[in-house]
């Protein structure tokens, strides 16, 4: 294993030693392909070291000048060797191990949802707040890797095994819980376990008045950084940006839309909530970001439209301006610029949270969702091939199951899918996949698991698996568009045109894909490769549409040089 260059030299930018690391790759297609490459990165890595980007903090005058020195001689260094050493690198990186499997052997920690003991039944929505608020402590520290809530929420009950659990989850330890209200006072027990020796490998409990949620927040954050982080084996970290709840009522309301569903009107319940929360309370961060995240699924889901995406990117913003360390906003900003047009924009600013968090799975989630915005999927996948080694059963992954069914890899994009099973987004995207492998009967089942969202086109589909006549579907098809019309995201209007094409709608079919590029989604390479359109390659549509992505991307990847 060679030393990292970060040890040899602790105040190089990291963004210097993700240069050397690829020109060290042991996959010949990640590697750099030409010197040009490597000297773009090296001088954008100068850039950034005298210059803040996205949520990286800036170096003082004379630091940065000093790493940009160092940086153009390590320039000359590193492509040297690279251009006279090629072939002995090339030799020491096949026998080396990838820092992505370096990364897996990270210890992985999920926290499941706790027992309430008692009869307070009010109380329930404890069950998903309180381990929400230890993992969202997990995770800032660094040294440990924290499968998110929402993926182990859906492991409860008295009588689960936790061994199988995370056994199925892969993690190392699970954090879990219970709690009890008597009298006016609310007692809590934490405990994790360790997975592979199926015990207890440490133990907290504390209590608080039971109507000062505030108070109990700040025991157990303290008791999980002060005795669970050292006993997961993690490293003990300050977090001086983190926000503090100040308000009870406020802190209440939030904690209680944490149980909330994302789906339909218990969505726009948990919106009225946090709206309330953060009127009250307007210094905490987390909710802030939980509300971003309920205007976003409004916007997208259930008819929000543009007002609710911006609300979302308002949310987003004010969350990430109270805390900068709060990697989930910063990504869900970025992935909003992508989805609004600007996927220059939201390059720089994914490359600037993959410099600073290149061991977090979801920095390389939020990268390869704005190289699938701007077309080049077998990037992309890359990058999902890397967050899912990171993080193995993080739902949040899914999306990277797009890339793969747009490239017809549609065997790996199960992997992803299989991530989250039975949702309405799940149901549809396995739908889709099946119909382009020709799996007529099994999309149909699916199919009809889909609720009667109009934006998932159930209708429409069924009636093209039944072989309805020509002029029925096109009727369906129109019920679509109201649903997609205030949508901002344009990968919507491509998975839509290529249902159409499917279904022998072209007219419809290559109007939504045209639209799509023309919101900046790039799909050149899915236009090359999605077997969606196998059989509609042959027409002017398709050249004419295929150009216009080339162009889209062909700007993309100017700006991306310029800068």
């Amino acid at each position: 294993m060679p030393l990292a260059a970060l040890r040899l030299s602790p105040d190089l930018p990291a963004e210097v030693e993700r240069v050397i690391n690829k020109a060290l790759e042991k996959d010949k297609a990640v590697r750099y392909q030409h010197a040009s490459e490597m000297k773009s990165d090296l001088v954008r890595a100068r850039r950034d070291s005298s210059s803040t980007s996205g949520f990286i903090q800036p170096p003082g005058p004379k630091k940065a000048a000093s790493i940009g020195s160092r940086i153009v001689k390590i320039a000359g260094i590193v492509v040297a060797v690279v251009a006279v050493a090629g072939i002995p690198l090339l030799w020491y990186r096949n026998h080396t191990v990838e820092p992505a499997n370096h990364a897996s052997k990270q210890a992985t920690i999920a926290v499941l949802p706790f027992q309430n003991l008692g009869s307070d039944k009010d109380l329930d929505f404890l069950r998903l707040a309180l381990p929400d608020e230890i993992a969202t402590t997990l995770s800032y520290v660094r040294t440990l890797s924290i499968r998110p809530f929402a993926t182990a929420s859906k492991y409860t009950g008295p009588s689960l095994d936790l061994q199988q659990a995370g056994r199925e989850m892969r993690v190392t330890s699970i954090v879990t819980g219970h709690f009890m209200k008597e009298g006016n006072e609310l007692q809590v027990t934490l405990e994790a376990v360790d997975v592979e020796n199926n015990r207890v490998s440490w133990q907290g409990r504390l209590s608080a008045a039971a109507g000062d949620m505030v108070s109990m927040r700040q025991q157990i954050t303290t008791k999980v950084r002060q005795e669970l982080v050292p006993a997961l084996g993690g490293a003990a970290e300050s977090n001086d940006t983190e926000t503090r709840p100040k308000n009870e009522e406020a802190y209440d309301l939030y904690l209680r839309s944490v149980a909330m569903s994302h789906d339909g009107s218990p969505n726009k319940e948990a919106i009225a909530s946090l709206q309330r929360a953060v009127g009250i309370d307007p210094t905490y961060a987390p909710a802030w970001a939980t509300l971003g995240a309920r205007y976003y699924y409004d916007a997208q889901y259930t008819g929000g439209g543009k007002e609710m995406f911006q609300r979302s990117t308002n949310a987003y913003e004010r969350a990430l301006a109270l805390d900068p360390n709060m990697l989930s906003a910063a990504a869900m900003l970025t992935t909003a610029r992508a989805d609004s047009g600007d996927v220059a924009g939201a390059y720089q600013q994914a490359e600037a949270m993959l410099l600073r968090r290149p061991d977090n799975a979801f920095a390389h989630h939020t990268m390869a969702y704005v190289l699938r915005y701007a077309g080049l999927l077998t990037q992309a996948a890359q990058e999902c091939d890397i967050a899912l080694r990171m993080d193995p059963g993080n739902y949040q992954l899914r999306s990277c199951a797009i890339p793969f069914i747009l490239l017809g890899k549609t065997e790996r994009a199960r992997a992803f899918l299989n991530l989250e099973v039975g949702s309405d987004w799940g149901n549809y995207m396995t739908a889709t996949l099946l119909l382009r492998e020709g799996k007529r009967a099994e999309a149909r089942e699916f199919l009809q698991r889909l609720s009667d969202n109009p934006f998932y086109g159930r209708k429409f589909l069924d009636a093209c698996l039944e072989g309805r006549p020509d002029s029925e579907l096109e009727r369906l098809s129109h019920e679509v568009e109201p649903a997609l019309a205030d949508v901002p995201d344009p990968e919507p209007r491509y998975y839509w045109g290529a249902d159409l094409l499917l279904c022998n709608q072209p007219k419809g079919g290559w109007q939504m894909i045209e639209d799509a590029i023309q919101r900046n989604y790039c799909s050149y390479e899915a236009l090359q490769n999605d077997p969606a359109l196998a059989k509609s390659r042959q027409t002017p549509k398709y050249r004419l549409a295929l150009s216009e992505a080339k162009a889209c991307q062909a700007k993309f990847l100017s700006a991306r040089k310029e800068n």
